[in-house]
Formats: C-alpha cells, sequence, structure tokens
C-alpha cells in the first residue's frame, strides 16, 4: 500500500513505492524505459521482484494499460504468484493483465481468432495422461513396423508422442517432417545402406506423426505443443492478427528465458515486432529442463537477434551466505565456455551475499549406505535442537531420481521425525487411494475378492481380523466362490462375531446404496458419497495431523483425476474409468501428484532437484552423490529428432553433462545457511561405488570415512512431537472471491470445511444448470459482439436487418448454443434433467425476446477485476455492463432463481461489490444495479449510497478478520443446514 508524501503528486508516491527498497541493478531493470532488454537473473537475486515491479512501474508511469502488459511464464504456480505481487503493488486493483503460462496464453489467442485458421476454438487440452490414451486406444491405426516390436507392441508408445513433442517444439508439422522423410527415402542411392534404413523409420514416424495429427483432429482436441505450433501458423497466415496482438501488446516481459523452447522464442520474437520492447529474464546456469524441450541456445543467443539490448545483471544474492554462493560459482565454471559469462564480454555472474554469518558447506562420506541415511537425519536432527527457532520445513533432503528416497522417508519415519516426501507421481499406491480405487472396482464387479479384501480392513470398515480370515478361508475351501458369495451366504458361518456382521451389513448395504447412486450420478459422485456414508471423511478431520492433511489432499487430487475423465469422455462410466486407469499404470505411470511446500503442516521436505526449483531452504541436503547417481547416465531410448529439422543451435561440448551440472547447481543454491553434501561408498551393488565428479570439481576429492556412527543412531523425537502431533498451520488466503465471504456469512464452519480443509463437496443440479445458463448466455453475447466486429455494424443488426426487430445472431442458434454448453452434472433422474432442461429453453426464449424488443447496448461482457479492499484483493466477473443513454452504466447479474419480494441488504452485497469495482477498476459511472431473473425475465434495480459502500467495506474487513484469527464458529439454522454439503459430518447440525 502507497503512502502520500508531502510535496509529491500520487503518481510520483507510488513509483517510489515501487522502486523502494530496490537495488541500483534492479532499478536498472525495473526503470527501462523501451527496447528490449535482457536481465540475467542469478538465483536468489530478486527475480520475481523485479519481473512484478517492472509491470507495476510500466502502468503506473502510463506507459502502458494492463492490458497491454503480457508478462509470460512457464507453470501456473509461478503465473500465480506474479499476480499476487502485483495485487500488493496496485493501489486499487486492475483487470485484464495478462500473466499467464506460453500454453495458457496460445490457448487463449487460439479461442480468440482459432476460427481465422479453420480450428476449432472449443477443442479440449490433453495433458500427457490423455495424449498416451489417445494413442494407446487407437493403436491398430497407425502404420508400425519397427517401432511395433513383435514381443512388446506398445514399448516404444511414450518414446513416439516424445518425439511429435519435439517435432512441434521445433514448429514442424506432419507435412514438413512427411515431406523430409520422402526427400531422404529419394535419395537413398545417395545415402548407402545406412541411410536408406534410416529412411524407412523417417518415413514411419513421419506416417505416426500424422495419423496422431488426424486422431486429434477428428477427436476436437490438442495437445500441449499443438498449442504453439498452430498459435505460430496463425499469425504466419493471417498478418493482421499478428499486427493486432502487437499493437494490443506494447511490452513483453518473459520469465525463466533459458526454459525456454525453440517455438516459444519464435513466438515471443514475432509478437516483439518492430516496437522490440521485449524483457527477457533468465540465468543460463538455471536451464534444467532440455528434456522437456527446453533449448539453452535461445539465452544464449538473445544478444545475437537483438543486439542492442540492454543489459542488466542481477548479483546481489538475498537468500545465501557468501561460503554457498562461493562454491556454486567455483563448480559451475566447469561449464565453460558454453555459460553466458564466457561469451559476453564484461559479465561478471560471481553473485555477493546480502546477508552476513558463516555459512557450513561439508562433505559426509560414509561406507554404507545405511550409515548415510542415519548421519544424514542425525545432523539434521542436532541441527533443529541447536537452533530452536528453526522448524522441520527449514530442512530438505534433495534426491536426483524418486528411488533415492525411500531410504530416507523409511528412517524418518521410525524415527519419529514428520516430513512430506514432495512426490510428482505415486498417487495410486498411495493407502487411501487405493482404498478408493479397491471400493470402486467393487461396484464394478462385487466378485473383485482382491477388492472386497483391501476394502474389508480399510478404516471406515476394519473388520476383526478372526471374522476376515474365517471369511476368506471359507471362500477358499468352496472352490470357485467368491469372497462376496461368501459374505451373502454369512449366516451359516456361526462364528463370525456381532461387531463383524454389522460391518457386513453396513458394507453390502453401501454396496447397494452407490450401485444405484452410479447410474445415476457418476464416478466422482458416488465416490464421494462412499467417502461420506462409510465415515471415511472422519478420519480426515477434527485435530489435524500430518496424516489427515496429506489424505485430504490426495483425495482431492484423485476426485481431479476422476472428474478430468468425465469431463473428456461423452458417456463416461465406471468400467470404462477403471479400464483407463489400468492402460494408464501399463505405461508405467502412477499418478501425477501435485504439491506446495509452502502449505501445509511442519515437516522435512523431501524432494527431487527439479522440483525444488524456485525454492529455498535453511539447511540442505544433497544425497546419494556417487558416480552414475549424481550425475546420471546419459538416457535412452528416445527417438531423436534429425539434425536438419532442428532449428535450434546446439553448442559443443557434452551436453547431458553440463545439464546435470546445472542441475546440481540448482541444488547447491537452495541453501541458505547450511549445505551439506553426503555419499557412501556401498549402495548394495557387487562393486564399490566411486565419489561424484562434481564433488572432485568442488575440491572433495580426498574424503574420508566417517567414524562408527553408535553415538546418535538412536536419536529419536518424543512421540508427542512425531507425525502424529497436531499441527494446524493455516494459510491465509491472498485474495478472495464473493462466493467465498458469502459461504463464511452462512456459516464459518461450512467455510473452513470448504476453504481450509478442502474437502469434496456435492454438486447440485441447480448449480450444473446456472452455470450451463452463464456459459450460453456468455457465447452468446460475444458471439454478438463478435458479428459486429465483422460486419462493423450496430451490435444487433446485419446490413439485412438493420432497421428490423430481428437480431444477428436467430434464437435457433441460441438455444443451439444452449445445446453445446449443457453440463450433464448433478440431475438424479432422466426427468429431473428434462425438466431443468426445458426450464432453460423458456428462459432463454424469454430473454431473446426481451432484447428484441428492449434492445440493450453492451459496454462490457464478462469482465473480469481485481479489486482491493482493506489490503486484501477480490478478483471477480461481472456478466454483463450496459450503457445508458446519458453516458452512465447500469451492471446487470443473472439469476436463474425466482425474485425476492423485497431485497435485503444481505441480498445487494454482491452487486455493491461489482459496483465498488466498477468505478475504483473500470473507471465506470454505475447509475442502476440490477438482478436480472431469467425465469420470468424480471429486473430488480438500485443503486448503493456511500453509506452502502462504506458499511460494505467496514464488513468484508471485519469478515477477513475473523478469518485469519480462525475463527470458524459453526452459526447453524434449520434452512443453512438443511442444503449444507457438510451437514452429514457436523456435530451442530440442526435437525
Amino acid at each position: 500500500m502507497s503512502t502520500f508524501e508531502p510535496g509529491k503528486t500520487e503518481v510520483e508516491s507510488d513509483i517510489a513505492t515501487i522502486i523502494a527498497g530496490l537495488n541500483e541493478e534492479q532499478v536498472q531493470a525495473v526503470t527501462h524505459n523501451e527496447g528490449p532488454q535482457l536481465i540475467v537473473a542469478g538465483a536468489g537475486t530478486g527475480k520475481t521482484m523485479v519481473i512484478t515491479r517492472r509491470m507495476a512501474w510500466l502502468v503506473t508511469t502510463g506507459r502502458a494499460k494492463p492490458e497491454e502488459v503480457l508478462a509470460l511464464t512457464f507453470t501456473d504456480k509461478a503465473a500465480g504468484e506474479m499476480e499476487e505481487r502485483i495485487d500488493k503493488l496496485m493501489p486499487l486493483g486492475y483487470v485484464d493483465m495478462w500473466v499467464m503460462t506460453f500454453h495458457s496464453f496460445c490457448q487463449r489467442i487460439l479461442q480468440e481468432y482459432g476460427l481465422q485458421a479453420g480450428l476449432p476454438t472449443d477443442c479440449r487440452l490433453l495433458n500427457e495422461l490423455d495424449s498416451y490414451l489417445l494413442l494407446r486406444n487407437n493403436f491398430d491405426r497407425f502404420n508400425l513396423d519397427y517401432y511395433r516390436p513383435a514381443g512388446n507392441p506398445t514399448k516404444f508408445v511414450q518414446a513416439l508422442l516424445k518425439h511429435f513433442s519435439r517435432a512441434k517444439d521445433e514448429v514442424i508439422g506432419p507435412e514438413e517432417y512427411w515431406q523430409y522423410a520422402q526427400n531422404i527415402v529419394l535419395n537413398k542411392d545417395n545415402t548407402g545402406a545406412v541411410g536408406a534404413i534410416d529412411g524407412t523409420r523417417l518415413q514411419e514416424l513421419a506416417d505416426a506423426y500424422h495419423t496422431y495429427q488426424q486422431l486429434l483432429l477428428e477427436k476436437g482436441v490438442m495437445d500441449f505443443g499443438d498449442l504453439h505450433l498452430h498459435t505460430i501458423n496463425l499469425l504466419k497466415k493471417r498478418p493482421n492478427i499478428l499486427k493486432e496482438l502487437q499493437t494490443r501488446f506494447k511490452y513483453i516481459v518473459v520469465d525463466e528465458f533459458q526454459d525456454t523452447n525453440w517455438a516459444q522464442y519464435e513466438l515471443i520474437k514475432m509478437l516483439a515486432g518492430t516496437a522490440r520492447n521485449i524483457t527477457v529474464v533468465g540465468d543460463d546456469d538455471q536451464s534444467i529442463y532440455k528434456f522437456r524441450g527446453a533449448s539453452i541456445s535461445n539465452i544464449l543467443q538473445f544478444k545475437d537477434d537483438f543486439p542492442d539490448a540492454k543489459q542488466v545483471i542481477l548479483s546481489i544474492n538475498y537468500r545465501s551466505l557468501q561460503q554457498i554462493l562461493d562454491n556454486s560459482y567455483r563448480f559451475i565454471q566447469h561449464n565453460n565456455p558454453n555459460r553466458l559469462e564466457s561469451r559476453l564480454e564484461g559479465m561478471n555472474k560471481h553473485l555477493t551475499a546480502h546477508r552476513n554469518g558463516q555459512a557450513e558447506v561439508s562433505h559426509l562420506h560414509f561406507a554404507t549406505l545405511r550409515d548415510e541415511v542415519t548421519e544424514v537425519i542425525n545432523t539434521l536432527i542436532e541441527l533443529k535442537e541447536s537452533h530452536p527457532d528453526h522448524s522441520w520445513n527449514d530442512f530438505c533432503i534433495l534426491v536426483r531420481s524418486h528411488s533415492q528416497a525411500d531410504p530416507f522417508t523409511t528412517e524418518l519415519q521410525r524415527r519419529n521425525v514428520p516430513f512430506q516426501y514432495l512426490a510428482l507421481k505415486g498417487l495410486y499406491n498411495k493407502p487411501v487411494i487405493l482404498d478408493c480405487i479397491s471400493y470402486l472396482k467393487l461396484l464394478d464387479n462385487y466378485h473383485e475378492s482382491a477388492a472386497l479384501y483391501r476394502v474389508l480392513i480399510s478404516p471406515p470398515y476394519n473388520l476383526p481380523g478372526a471374522d476376515l480370515i474365517e471369511l476368506t478361508h471359507t471362500a477358499e475351501n468352496r472352490q470357485g466362490e467368491s469372497l462376496y458369495e461368501t459374505i451373502k451366504r454369512r449366516h451359516l458361518l456361526t462364528t463370525l462375531s456381532t461387531e463383524g456382521q454389522q460391518v457386513l451389513d453396513r458394507l453390502l448395504s453401501h454396496l447397494s446404496e452407490h450401485s444405484q447412486s452410479l447410474r445415476k450420478e457418476g464416478v466422482g459422485a458416488t465416490l464421494k458419497r462412499f467417502l461420506y456414508a462409510s465415515g471415511y471423511i472422519n478420519f480426515f478431520i477434527g485435530s489435524e495431523t500430518i496424516e489427515k492433511y496429506e489424505n485430504r489432499e490426495l483425495i482431492r487430487q484423485f476426485l481431479e483425476r476422476i472428474k478430468r475423465y468425465e469431463e473428456s469422455h461423452d458417456e463416461p462410466n465406471l468400467k470404462h474409468f477403471i479400464q483407463e486407469l489400468e492402460l494408464e499404470r501399463e505405461s508405467g505411470a502412477t499418478g501425477q501428484l501435485t504439491f506446495d511446500p509452502n502449505v501445509g503442516p511442519d515437516m522435512v521436505q523431501i524432494m527431487t532437484v527439479h522440483s525444488a526449483k524456485g525454492l529455498e531452504f535453511p539447511y540442505v541436503f544433497i544425497v546419494n552423490l556417487v558416480d552414475q547417481r549424481f550425475p546420471t547416465n546419459r538416457r535412452g531410448g528416445e527417438i531423436e529428432l534429425p539434425e536438419e529439422l532442428t532449428k535450434e543451435i546446439v553448442p559443443d561440448g557434452d551436453m547431458h553433462l553440463e545439464e546435470e551440472r546445472r542441475l546440481f547447481y540448482v541444488a547447491m543454491t537452495r541453501a541458505r545457511d547450511g549445505l551439506f553434501l553426503s555419499s557412501a561408498e556401498d549402495y548394495g551393488g557387487k562393486r564399490q561405488k566411486k565419489l561424484s565428479r562434481f564433488l572432485m570439481e568442488l575440491g572433495f576429492d580426498k574424503p574420508e570415512i566417517a567414524p562408527s556412527l553408535r553415538r546418535l543412531a538412536e536419536i529419536q523425537i518424543e512421540p508427542e512431537e512425531s507425525n502424529e502431533h497436531p499441527v494446524d498451520r493455516m494459510v491465509t488466503p491472498t485474495s478472495f472471491s464473493f462466493s467465498q465471504l458469502e459461504a463464511y456469512y452462512k456459516c464459518p464452519l461450512q467455510y473452513k470445511f470448504a476453504h481450509v480443509l478442502r474437502l469434496p463437496i456435492f454438486g447440485k443440479a441447480v448449480m450444473s444448470f446456472g452455470k450451463t445458463i452463464h456459459a450460453t448466455l456468455e457465447r452468446f453475447m460475444n458471439e454478438l459482439a463478435c458479428r459486429e466486429s465483422q460486419t462493423q455494424k450496430s451490435l444487433f443488426t446485419t446490413e439485412e436487418t438493420k432497421g428490423s426487430k430481428k437480431l444477428a445472431v436467430s434464437q435457433t442458434e441460441l438455444l443451439k448454443i444452449y445445446e453445446d454448453c449443457w453440463i450433464d452434472e448433478w440431475y438424479r433422474s432422466g426427468k429431473e434433467r428434462e425438466d431443468f432442461r426445458e426450464v432453460g429453453r423458456k428462459m432463454l426464449t424469454n430473454f431473446y425476446e426481451g432484447i428484441v424488443t428492449d434492445r440493450p447496448k453492451p459496454h462490457l461482457l464478462e469482465k473480469s477485476f481485481r479489486l482491493k479492499i482493506a489490503g486484501y484483493m477480490f478478483h471477480g466477473k461481472i456478466d454483463r455492463i450496459d450503457l445508458l443513454p446519458d453516458g452512465s452504466h447500469e451492471i446487470i447479474d443473472y439469476k436463474t432463481g425466482s425474485p425476492k419480494e423485497k431485497l435485503l441488504p444481505d441480498d445487494k452485497r454482491q452487486l455493491l461489490l461489482y459496483q465498488l469495482a466498477a468505478k475504483q477498476v473500470l473507471d465506470l459511472r454505475p447509475a442502476k444495479l440490477t438482478f436480472q431473473y431469467l425465469k420470468n425475465d424480471t429486473k430488480q434495480s438500485f443503486i448503493g449510497s456511500d453509506k452502502d459502500i462504506s458499511k460494505l467495506e467496514e464488513g468484508i474487513e471485519e469478515t477477513i478478520q475473523a478469518i485469519i484469527k480462525g475463527d470458524f464458529t459453526a452459526s447453524p439454522s434449520a434452512h443453512n443446514c438443511q442444503y449444507c454439503d457438510f451437514a452429514d459430518i457436523c456435530e451442530y447440525r440442526t435437525r
């Protein structure tokens, strides 16, 4: 929040706030005026701060409007962090700032202009798993020989997909690939026998690439590579669109430039145009994503492409102590001459620590892996005990590959040290998810005995051991009888306990109930019903523990996986979902995991080095530093793209080793105060392991095996400090929506369940219907706007209909849009679905006839905004803003329910918030706030007074303060509890 200073204008005061606290290099980077700029941002030098403050400076100084600044990065998390920082810098709020990933940007451009390139604008985007399943399920369509070995026909499926992705990274479409392969085959007489074989394989690859692209087109989907490929082709074929985008985006900022691939860099250069107001921020020494197409040559090439680019080196490190920085710098110089510092005259990348103090950088060498694991954890515990101000989150163990983490997680668990293994895969192997999958398999086939066994021993049922043995032995003795059949005849088993009988009765009741639910609601909804009906959800709430937190996150992610499946199939069903899971496992996948190490309980963090990029910890342990583990051997099994098709300029040298060295440099620079490197001689193989060459490059070339470890081997953390210790590290949201506040107003405990614990909730038919109607009206109104831009006529007329009462989009088209937007979720029966569908048709017919009779003048449609209140950012979207005859504006919110006889103060909060946003952020003059009830085409309008707005802001600030304090006291009422998603697990429910 800026503080106004006497003698300065408000703008000058805001600018002073933006550059406050920056060092000289950072100020240069932030306040660069026109033209290209290369910011070389070493580890911990404030890269994100510089990017966001530059964007705020461009807007505050009037050089650009928020929507004229484009910021591109690589992950949604990075984009979100940028938005959060911009939120804090902008005094009132903003609209339409383009802060997003490359993929999101391309998707948005294709949605806006795709029709002009002959592409559908509503394509579903495939992730890596979706692409694998598409190719695997249509494998018979591929004319393969070499790449379909008889013993393992699907061996090369993953490699083929990576090959196609690499081709798209180089903007090579199937036609260009096919032509290249044909030329090789035609010239085989000049290339010899080896060339002929290569030509045949190339033709096979080209044919497979063409078939894959045809499949994508037929299914109306795109993969990530398509987004870049189609966007670049669109801009090449439609120079008018390129010109429009160059005019729209006056300034471009690119984060993590060293991680761009050739296609992304080509796109950046096209968008920069002749103005060339492009700022790229990166560090060649942190380029670690070659395996996913990143091209280090881009950052090395930038000064050749933009020779007049301003060059700023951020060299003051705000993270690590100097000893860590000195060792890291000495180490990375082994990558010379393929570094910017070697190539650009006068560049010095030796970082200087802003913090004072003595860091510890040491190498711990042991006889065996067991000794290494024991002493690493002993050292970690000793550090924690000698620094009471540190939490477990301050310690991180970094591994090169996932397999190296297991010995450390096992020992941490044995020693009662709370930890979190931040793997990016393995969702389906987690116990709670295995229980869920087993229950779904059981619903699909009651006679799946292995699944039934797993369900019986799961927490919500926990069948007594003696009863379980009795059932399994009986089923085994009755040859051919499933465990389910034995349970159905349980009355014949006189030794079953009363408790066991009750457990089995409950389970059979749930199976019957959820089989019915499955036919009506689908896989995701049925799994949620199982979690609540069985009582499994109760194991994840109450006094917070690490296990409860992790299990909630796992459940949430598995439900997201099911949701992706249901959204990507026209007729989703349980049997097909289970088959898809099996295909996924066949590919070697075990389910993607996402994580945020900054959220959740206090735990030691264990992760791969790739996962640690962008993070920092006071103490870092890099383990298993022996030959072939770190650095790893070069990967095999990839299908290389022919050099002639590769546009990337590849430097000389061992590119794999240099990438591994950069990865190790990233690992070292995660540490703030202490860096511990560990190795051992015996990892279980026949031969003694050699030290990693990286240790020798650091000067640790004469290790001594540590003496006996008995002195600390049995250090234990007391049970009350173990994983069962209550931990409640709630993270306050950085931004809010109106719906979040409404949930708190209704019941603070409901807010906690939904937005803090993030428990799964059931959708409702009215929610699906409301989303359908809003999506329909958005597309309808945008289509009207699009046709107006094409014809340069009034929004609601064409040349033929000018002066008549016909609209440019017919009523039939509106109803067709309705059918396309229909969300077929949460309807409990076919009759309920058709009843809602008919209500929707009547609503839209009334709406259409209403705007024919009384034609509005829409000024803005589905306008997003970010508004700052009491220092917190609110985000929302206004359905429609109309221009009134006197130049003022009417804010309209569509409602699918029935109007109220009288609007109470609580009913008005939403539109009052929109009024404030329209005035402060959109710079409009709202004169009327309107709820438009589509059910009977009526309206209720009002306008908020200054007193109303002040009361709204005061109420919002009070609510946020209560959330920050953790005040989630239940406020039960008969009406709220009746419709609450969490009524079944709430002890305060009014019945």
